[in-house]
């Protein structure tokens, strides 16, 4: 009945004009981000599809529709301490400690006044403006062993926080039933395991650091530090953002050795699918 219910919800398309403007608000976002953290001093880079956009077309890739931001974890802390009255009135910032109905263990800088709301994430009670990720990357440790036990416990940590999400998208009674019960762990028991993994594997003390938050066998592998803290700037959107001064060994790690070449059309997807909007 539950999965009966989600069938109402569906993709909606959005058109060439429609995907410019969320880009557009996406855009304000990270130069307001961007601009606080030169303020406070705080490093970061553009990520993922923002940089391979920027290094590809000096802006978004045309059809992506969201932007990424990764900080060390330290630095990251330092952004969450930053009063809320040095952001824009129409810019919300938003962790598990700001917005008690958020379940994940990174931050969105969110437009007030505007809606962007995950396919399968309808139920959610969080504020659901257009945003930018923020993620934050802890140390991963070099040994296999303790790597491997880092990598079992954020898996965990993001699974509670994900069964609030699966246990009405899952295609399966099984796996409804399932998810379920993982989603009546309590959420703040996924935040503390995080916060421990955050302690235990300080980034200062590793030379490699991944996201808890993120999935992914590069996440768990970890990125190089240096690509976080040896910086440069370049063009996105008309405007300079940091980089990692070693842009093209980070790109190849993420998508391989051909990352200049684009999809063929019918890969060239949103990457994150809405059911509504309002922009």
């Amino acid at each position: 009945m539950i999965r009966n219910e989600m069938l109402k919800y569906s993709q909606k398309k959005m058109t060439e004009a429609e995907l410019r403007r969320m880009q557009l608000i996406q855009i304000e976002l990270l130069a307001e981000f961007d601009a606080l953290c030169r303020k406070h001093e705080l490093s970061y880079i553009i990520a993922s599809g923002t940089l391979l956009g920027a290094v590809r077309y000096g802006s978004f890739i045309p059809w992506d529709d969201d932007i990424d931001v990764e900080m060390l974890r330290s630095d990251y802390d330092k952004f969450c301490k930053i009063d809320k009255q040095e952001f824009r009135e129409d810019t919300f910032f938003q962790t598990n400690k700001t917005d008690k109905h958020y379940p994940w263990l990174y931050g969105k800088l969110r437009r007030t006044g505007t809606q962007a709301v995950r396919l399968g994430q309808e139920h959610l009670k969080m504020h659901n403006g257009v945003f930018i990720d923020i993620f934050p990357r802890d140390g991963v440790p070099n040994l296999a062993v303790l790597r491997s036990v880092r990598g079992m416990l954020a898996a965990m940590s993001r699974k509670i926080l994900y069964a609030r999400v699966a246990w009405r998208t899952s295609e399966t009674l099984f796996g409804t039933m399932g998810w379920g019960v993982v989603r009546l762990i309590p959420k703040q028991a996924a935040f503390g395991l995080a916060k421990l993994l955050s302690i235990a594997f300080n980034e200062k003390r590793c030379e490699r650091v991944g996201c808890i938050g993120y999935h992914g066998k590069a996440e768990m592998n970890g990125f190089l530090k240096g690509w976080f803290t040896e910086l440069m700037t370049l063009s996105f959107e008309g405007k300079q953002y940091y980089v990692p001064a070693d842009w093209d060994g980070y790109l190849r790690y993420v998508y391989g050795d051909d990352y200049m070449t684009p999809p063929p059309p019918n890969h060239r997807n949103i990457t994150s699918p809405l059911s509504s909007y309002s922009l």
